[in-house]
């Protein structure tokens, strides 16, 4: 017996708990070597790794106008030639890892987004940290799971026990972490997959606290509900927060089309966007970076109303250009960032009306974080956890909780998918978070289908046809034609249509008579999940499995049984 053999022979229970640990460990001293790099590039570049609105006006211009478009110089050839998942905001790719591979990811992203990601955050592009230490966190973990040979089902809980420590330790936020892991990336709370995560989770917090300092990473006065009128305007602010979020997604996906129809190389799209990043860095010094500072100045109520509304949008242009050129970088911080300039904004049109019922803006900036971030990526819980434990202040999580529902409310009717997820759709690839669903949606129909099938010709005469349904194990008979490609299928219920016509009638028919032509059919490629869901939306109980590409050529067949039995199975694996 080998040495994976026997590690994983030992109580699992215990082996959960030591890969955790470890994990754990890795997502902290991680956050902590990234938040280290971050500083280091802002040094190298701009000699200065303080919040850069101290300094920006010593800046000068060219240095603002060519640091973000250097550094996509340096990191699109990285990206394109050795680790295409560490492009854009990451977190998208863990999830298709997860769904289709089982958790795998290339252990050389690790490294590989920790540099790239810290070049573009340390020349001011306008991203966050979330995304690629999410991306670092997971990929150590799938790495420790894939030296250990580790199980599929075992495999995605280290990935997850990577990400909620990478969330742990860079936000320091452990609770936020565990949430994370379980709500956005695995939708699933099942008590052996949570007790690692929550492990892991509180290992990294305390190996960054060891380090970092225990802190909340932003400051906001302890704000309170003020009267029972506001929680009118905090419904309201939920309603404005998805609608900005909306635009968020929507102007981000549009970036990410604009740059891929542009016709030069890929690796060198980055530098455009850079440059497009400098120009506004130019002019709007408050998105660079993870923009922490400007949180921190909107959540004191130092910034006025009309330049929050102009951060809001300054913002969501920004991140969109740098991610959709392909620069590496988070969605987290800047939704963070969108909700509270959209919450200061509110806050101070409604403080203005109503001074005597309202809070000041500084609690609808509070606010609108959780809401923007909640709608963005449609996790409500994330979201009003993440608030309290980046703030330290619970005083206000009323309002947090009915802003965070109302704005995912919005967002989810108004379009199919969060930020995260939508990435993954128009790739074609639909994600079914349920442990159930996913094994139907990571398991292809070439990999359970029968190759034996019943067809007869088109010419075959009606008898003859019913003499070998009924002799088929099958309920439906596939037709070919003369060049022995499907043109049709045959039911038991089409025999019996045509057998209540009259009789020397139907003993002139054939097969092609009767056959039902327009044929739903699967590919190999196509998974468990596509078939059965065209199974019940036909009502039927066969699908014929064609070449992709060449829609006539048979080469087998799905039914399904064969799909609920191949889902008993793995079911009772994972039990």
């Amino acid at each position: 017996m080998g040495l994976t053999q026997r590690i994983f022979r030992i109580n699992e229970h215990v082996v959960n708990a030591v890969l955790a640990i470890l994990i754990g460990f890795i997502g902290g001293a991680g956050a902590i070597l990234f938040r280290f790099m971050i500083k280091l590039c802002q040094e190298l570049f701009y000699h200065d790794a303080r919040d850069f609105l101290i300094f920006y006006h010593q800046v000068p211009f060219w240095q603002k106008l060519l640091f973000p478009a250097i550094a996509g110089l340096i990191i699109g050839p990285i990206i394109h030639f050795f680790a295409w998942e560490a492009k854009g905001h990451g977190v998208p790719e863990i999830m298709e890892a997860l769904v289709v591979r089982g958790g795998r990811l290339r252990a050389r992203l690790t490294f590989i987004q920790m540099v790239v990601s810290a070049l573009c955050i340390g020349s001011g592009s306008s991203v966050g940290r979330e995304g690629p230490i999410v991306m670092i966190g997971s990929s150590a973990g799938s790495m420790v799971g894939q030296f250990l040979r580790a199980p599929e089902e075992r495999l995605r809980t280290l990935v997850g026990c990577g990400a909620a420590a990478g969330i742990a330790a860079t936000f320091n936020a452990p609770i936020a972490g565990v949430l994370f892991a379980v709500e956005i990336l695995l939708n699933d709370f099942r008590l052996e997959r949570f007790s690692p995560i929550v492990l892991s989770s509180v290992v990294a917090t305390a190996v960054a606290r060891r380090y970092l300092g225990d802190f909340p990473a932003l400051k906001a006065p302890a704000y309170h509900l003020v009267s029972l009128y506001e929680f009118f305007f905090y419904a309201f602010l939920g309603l404005a927060a998805g609608l900005i979020a909306l635009l968020f997604v929507e102007l981000l996906y549009r970036s990410e089309d604009f740059f891929d129809a542009l016709a030069f190389p890929d690796y060198l799209k980055p530098v455009l966007g850079g440059l497009l990043m400098g120009v506004i860095l130019q002019f709007v010094p408050h998105v660079f970076g993870v923009g922490y500072g400007t949180v921190n100045r909107a959540l004191l109520g130092e910034l006025p109303g009309r330049l929050l509304l102009f951060l809001v949008f300054a913002k969501i242009l920004s991140t969109s250009l740098v991610l959709g050129s392909g620069h590496s970088g988070g969605v987290f911080a800047p939704s963070l960032f969108i909700g509270a300039m959209t919450g200061g904004f509110v806050g101070s049109v409604v403080h203005t009306l109503f001074p005597g019922i309202t809070a000041t803006p500084g609690a609808y900036a509070l606010v609108g974080m959780g809401a923007v971030v909640a709608a963005a990526t449609h996790g409500p819980i994330t979201a009003i956890l993440i608030i309290f434990e980046l703030t330290g202040d619970y005083s206000i999580i009323l309002p947090l909780m009915l802003s965070c529902i109302v704005s995912v409310f919005v967002a989810t009717h108004l379009k199919e998918g969060s930020i995260y997820t939508i990435k993954l759709m128009r790739r074609g690839l639909t994600l079914k978070w349920g442990w159930e669903e996913r094994i139907l949606s990571s398991t292809h129909v070439g990999e359970i289908m029968t190759q034996e099938f019943v067809s007869v010709g088109e010419k075959t005469p009606l008898p003859q046809v019913i003499e070998v349904l009924g002799r088929s194990p099958h309920s439906y008979l596939l037709v070919s034609d003369a060049e022995g490609n499907l043109c049709g299928i045959i039911s038991f219920h089409d025999v019996r249509k045509a057998l209540l016509r009259d009789r020397q009638e139907a003993q002139r028919l054939t097969a092609g008579d009767i056959a039902t032509r327009e044929v739903v059919t699967v590919t190999p490629e196509d998974t468990l999940l596509t078939a059965q869901h065209r199974l019940a939306r036909l009502g039927i109980s066969q699908l014929p499995v064609v070449e992709a590409g060449r829609p006539g050529q048979v080469v087998g067949i799905i039914t399904l049984r064969d799909i609920l039995n191949f889902h008993e199975k793995e079911l009772l694996k994972r039990l």
